[in-house]
């Protein structure tokens, strides 16, 4: 049997108890922070992260020094797109084109959803932490996106069709653009897929083209 002390020491059976390295007490204390300042922002007090994680606030101090360290230690593991891109993976590139872009856009959605509402609980604003390297993010993404999409599903290069799911996945993550519409996954879906003319027009208008 494995635990974890308050103290910070993992205690394994009956052996005598080994302390955490640095990273993992850190790590530690970061999962247990994020969901406070989530649900609270920055209002939350180093005595209850302390008491989430299960250790004593000397010991939160003494891994990260102060509280707006803490702070920023959260925000760069929540945005990490790293799980993300996992998902991504996770995706069997043999299932129907329109599931994938169904499934790929709920991702981006929750993902979007997540950012947007964690950098207004903690009071971001502008670009989040660790964005500096944005254009290896944004290709990095794309690269795992071109292994769920084969070249011959689609009428647009996969660059195209990644900025089309981005933008309607953060437009319809941002609360103000929502308030008059709620728009749903499949909706959106739809719009990528089949745009917003009937099928009997668009084959009207290609044909005339």
């Amino acid at each position: 049997m494995i635990s974890t002390r308050p103290d910070g020491f993992v205690v394994i059976g009956r052996e005598r108890a080994k302390p955490l390295a640095p990273d993992e007490r850190r790590a530690l204390i970061i999962d247990a922070v994020i969901p406070l300042l989530r649900d609270r922002g920055r209002d939350v007090s180093t005595k209850q992260m302390a008491e989430a994680a299960g250790l004593a606030e000397g010991t939160l101090f003494r891994a990260f020094g102060d509280k707006d360290s803490i702070i920023q230690a959260a925000a760069e593991r929540f945005m990490d797109p790293e799980p993300f891109r996992n998902e991504l993976r996770g995706i069997d590139p043999e299932q129907p084109t329109d599931e994938k872009v169904r499934i790929v856009l709920g991702l981006l959605r929750e993902r979007f959803a997540g950012v947007v509402g964690f950098m207004s609980a903690i009071g971001i604003q502008g670009p989040p932490p660790g964005s500096r390297g944005m254009q290896r993010t944004e290709d990095d993404w794309l690269n795992v996106l071109g292994q769920v999409f084969k070249p011959h599903e689609l009428a647009v290069p996969i660059e195209t069709l990644g900025f089309y799911m981005r933008v309607l996945a953060f437009g319809s993550a941002v609360p103000g653009f929502n308030h008059v519409h709620s728009f749903e996954t499949d909706e959106l879906a739809d719009i990528i897929l089949y745009g917003v003319l009937p099928a009997t027009t668009s084959a009207t208008t290609t044909k005339e083209n």
